[in-house]
């Protein structure tokens, strides 16, 4: 099921996810290397660990909500292929987004009629 979402949009969907790891390795890796450069310049030893800790946090928590929209977006793709509304659940938990789902559906009638 997770490869309908690559068969639809393939290369989107490479271009939005494909860079989870860079990101998770570069955020680590500007942790250690600040906090380092920071014990350099005040002399001191335990800004580095706690720089790669931070890198740690901030990498894995993009890392997980990369997943999230990954899943909410393969979610999505099956539900758009059993020819349900795909966004029908987060108009009904909520009254605004029914009605601006309703005036955008609209505007695009009125653009796609003469």
């Amino acid at each position: 099921m997770a490869g309908m979402l690559y068969q639809g949009s393939g290369m989107k969907s490479f271009g939005r996810y494909g860079a989870v790891g860079f990101e998770l390795l570069a955020s680590i890796a500007v942790g250690y290397y600040l906090g380092h450069w920071l014990d350099g310049k005040l002399g001191t030893h335990w800004i580095a660990p706690v720089g790669f800790l931070l890198g740690c946090y901030a990498g894995f928590r993009g890392l997980f909500l990369t997943a999230k929209q990954m899943q909410r977006d393969i979610e999505r793709e099956e539900k758009l292929a059993r020819g349900e509304d795909p966004w029908a659940d987060e108009a009904s938990s909520s009254p605004e987004l029914e009605d601006d789902r309703v005036a955008s559906k609209a505007r695009l009638q009125q653009e796609v009629e003469p």
